[in-house]
């Protein structure tokens, strides 16, 4: 993906001693721990967290003061702002769950379960027989309002599209404070509630209405991959032994400068797959419909049993396992990669230096140098 010294400029200033693992993607993996990178460039995003790390790449971006870098809903409120979970599949951990019910306003908080990604109503013989069916799978969300954990708790599904346009369909989602989407597949999610290229369903429109009123709208699995605007479908191989590349769609909205990829650590292909597509600024560019979307886009990859929380600019990452931010770099011919562990919390920030002209330098304040910490490891 580039010459490592085209990657993009990195600056990393090391607060209360704490770890940031950052890796370049080059035509291989380059690994190191880092606790002070300085480059510049001219335009920058930022991971702040117990370590302060700047991103900058050499690509037009159009700021908007008050827009988040993800392109999540605006809020309402701007001292109440919504939230997106990305969770990556596999077990969800007891404080990811609860985290969940806590942004949705604890014992205040509707719930919406969607979970027409992995069930559909005529798989079974009736409808109750269907909702018997998601009820035991799903028997501790169901079981929210009768613990006194939740005022309201329902599923909403439909095998119809058609539905997605219907006020009577989405009414459960204008008064939701939170709203969760199954695992399963994603292209199910895609069929029944997105709408044609370019254009919002009221399904849509309602899903972003709740993180706009400062609730919260998660999924795991296929339901983290329907989240962005732009979503991998699935993946396609030439042959066997061939790369994986990402078939992609158009996606639930909630994510307009950002997609995602799920079971990061868990299933093959799924680096090489979700790379090609951030690269990919011509595809990108058509799927949101906007010129230059592809240059700004932000890469967002989450482990099995853990969930990424995208509010504004800032990120936490809960679960047992870890995250990664892609950042992307001169004409997407590099990568920066950044892995964010269980508890981390991160500020992305945008930064315009003065000049243009990279300049780059790698020093650490602190701790072992990235050959020696490689192979402590």
């Amino acid at each position: 993906m580039g010459d490592p010294a085209m990657d993009p400029r990195l600056v990393a200033a090391s607060q209360q001693d704490a770890t940031r693992r950052s890796m370049s993607c080059t035509g291989t993996m380059l690994s190191h721990v880092s606790r002070r990178l300085v480059f510049t460039g001219v335009v920058s995003a930022t991971l702040a967290s117990a370590a302060f790390v700047t991103v900058a790449f050499d690509c037009p971006v159009a700021a908007v003061a008050d827009e988040n870098l993800l392109g999540l809903p605006q809020p309402l409120d701007p001292a109440k702002p919504g939230a997106v979970m990305l969770h990556g599949g596999g077990r969800i951990s007891n404080d990811t769950f609860e985290k969940f019910i806590e942004l949705a306003g604890g014992r205040e908080a509707r719930i919406v379960f969607v979970p027409s990604a992995g069930y559909r109503v005529d798989s079974y013989e009736d409808e109750a027989a269907f909702l018997a069916a998601v009820g035991y799978r799903y028997s501790s969300w169901a079981a929210l309002p009768a613990k006194g954990k939740v005022r309201d708790f329902r599923f909403l599904y439909t095998d119809n599209p058609a539905d997605s346009q219907k006020p009577e369909f989405t009414r459960a989602l204008e008064q939701a404070t939170g709203v969760w989407f199954s695992g399963g597949f994603q292209s199910r999610l895609n069929e029944r509630y997105v709408g044609a290229p370019n254009t919002q369903t009221r399904f849509q429109r309602e899903l972003r209405a709740v993180v706009e009123r400062g609730g919260i709208v998660g999924g795991t699995s296929a339901g983290m991959a329907a989240m962005p605007q732009v979503m991998t479908l699935w993946e396609d191989r030439v042959m066997v032994t061939s790369p994986a590349s990402a078939v992609a769609a158009h996606g639930l909205g909630l994510l307009t400068k950002a997609i995602v990829e799920q079971h990061f650590d868990a299933r093959g292909g799924r680096l090489e797959r979700f790379t090609g597509l951030l690269r990919d600024n011509s595809q990108l560019d058509k799927l949101a419909d906007r010129r230059g979307a592809g240059e700004q886009m932000i890469g967002l990859a989450v482990e099995e049993h853990t969930a990424l929380i995208a509010k504004q600019d800032q990120l936490d990452v809960v679960g047992e396992r870890r995250a990664h931010v892609f950042f992307k770099g001169q004409a997407s011919k590099t990568l920066s990669w950044h892995e964010l562990e269980a508890g981390d919390v991160a500020r992305l920030k945008r930064e315009v230096p003065e000049r243009r002209q990279a300049e780059f330098q790698l020093v650490f304040d602190v701790g072992t140098p990235p050959s020696d910490a490689a192979a402590a490891k």
